[in-house]
């Protein structure tokens, strides 16, 4: 669930002239660094998809709060891209790439639906504790991701979490 070994690397995109960190239109744009095999599948796509007609990696800064540490925080969002769809209408899109356990389901009330605290003959403090940061995942991916739908429905954007199901693993 929370693998420290996801695979990590430098992306160098074949199409620069469409990719924002590569293009000089974003000022102080860093090289793209992904973070897991999906992110790295998803450079891929996006590099190479004719439909896309530039995109960008952690270069959007979207404020949040979290309620986990009572602070402000910055969410750079995964990536940012602008492509037609299958009517040729322009869209914009922030994209989050995220392994599915890490995405909270909410229930009628938009509200987090928490695991239930493991069934264990012994219950050792390291299984809660690891059950608590769980829990502060799925809670301060929600705040983040709920920042970043205000933000992209006040600046005609689209917002969409992808997970290894709709990567087509």
């Amino acid at each position: 669930m929370f693998n420290k070994n996801y695979l990590k690397g430098k992306f160098v995109p074949k199409n620069p002239k469409k990719c924002l960190n590569y293009n000089g239109k974003i000022k102080n744009a860093k090289d793209i660094v992904f973070r897991s095999s999906y992110e790295k599948i998803f450079c891929n796509f996006l590099d190479l998809d004719e439909n896309v007609i530039e995109w960008g990696s952690e270069i959007v800064e979207i404020p949040y709060y979290s309620k986990t540490d009572n602070r402000k925080h910055k969410y750079i969002t995964d990536f940012v891209f602008v492509s037609k769809n299958s009517n040729n209408i322009i869209e914009k899109w922030l994209v989050e790439i995220k392994p599915k356990t890490q995405v909270p389901i909410l229930n009628e009330k938009k509200q987090i639906v928490y695991p239930d605290l493991p069934k264990m003959k012994r219950l050792t403090q390291k299984r809660i504790d690891r059950w608590k940061l769980h829990c502060d995942i799925l809670t301060k991916n929600h705040e983040k991701w709920e920042s970043a739908k205000a933000w992209c429905k006040s600046n005609n954007y689209k917002f969409k979490v992808i997970t290894e199901d709709e990567l087509a693993l």
